[in-house]
């Protein structure tokens, strides 16, 4: 498969495929957790006060995390980092710091946060697969060489992927597969845990799976892996220590008198 497309979309250079599906993401994320959180009761409008509280937070993780994953460029020219045009976001600091924001809304709106992080998993994921689709159109991010039957070739010189011709790994392909994945496996199972653990397990799935995809980008390396590895290994593990702290096996294997494992805490 060949892209010509380019970074930028309708040949505006302020406008880029990744911002334009990112938006889309945003959305359509938002969107599907202001009407999933109707079931708790929640008003639309508390509902919708959350959701901008987590993109101003994770547009702000982002970029951040960015820029620590690039210190040296933006250290030498301190102002890009205000160059939004020019792209530069980092998913998982989008992740955690949209979470952190969104949480602490809820927390001040008085409301039950566990309820609220299980309500935004599946929304979230499937917002991040939205957004992953302009990467994959634009030939974001840089992949290593490829010859399986996914491998694209994108022959516009200013993609980040283009390789003078070679094909390469479809990298936000993958992640948007795999963003998929994880929101179905939410759907069929979601509700087959106890309140406040789908969060947790999502975002443990979620960074093992881009642990794995991580292998074939070509992002800076620190001390033998990439900023992304290193956040899912730090997610990963904190998921089974909290898991292993609170008996998560024990909740898991508590059932209800119709089989079911209970929603409460």
């Amino acid at each position: 498969m060949t892209i010509s497309y380019g970074p930028y979309a309708f040949g505006s250079p302020f406008i880029t495929w990744a911002a334009l599906f990112m938006l889309a993401g945003i959305l359509v994320g938002g969107a599907l957790f202001i009407r999933g959180t109707s079931r708790y009761g929640l008003e639309r409008r508390t509902a919708f006060g959350i959701v901008l509280f987590s993109v101003f937070g994770g547009l702000l993780g982002a970029r951040l995390f960015h820029i620590l994953d690039y210190l040296d460029f933006f250290t030498a020219a301190p102002f890009h980092a205000v160059y939004l045009w020019e792209g530069g976001f980092s998913l998982w600091g989008g992740v955690l710091g949209g979470l952190a924001a969104g949480l602490w809304k809820a927390g001040r709106e008085g409301l039950v946060r566990a309820e609220i992080a299980d309500a935004a998993v599946a929304p979230g994921v499937l917002g991040l697969a939205v957004g992953r689709l302009g990467g994959f159109i634009g030939g974001d991010p840089a992949a290593a060489g490829s010859s399986l039957p996914l491998a694209v070739t994108y022959d516009h010189p200013h993609s980040v992927a283009f390789a003078d011709g070679a094909a390469v790994h479809p990298v936000a392909l993958y992640e948007m597969l795999w963003n998929i994945a994880v929101a179905l496996c939410v759907v069929r199972w979601g509700r087959c845990v106890p309140t406040g653990v789908l969060m947790p397990l999502a975002l443990a799935g979620w960074g093992a799976g881009r642990f794995v995809i991580a292998f074939v980008r070509l992002d800076p390396v620190t001390v033998g892996l990439q900023q992304a590895q290193w956040m899912g290994l730090l997610v990963v593990a904190a998921v089974l220590l909290w898991a292993w702290r609170s008996r998560l096996w024990l909740r898991l294997r508590a059932r209800d008198a119709d089989g079911r494992t209970p929603r409460g805490p």
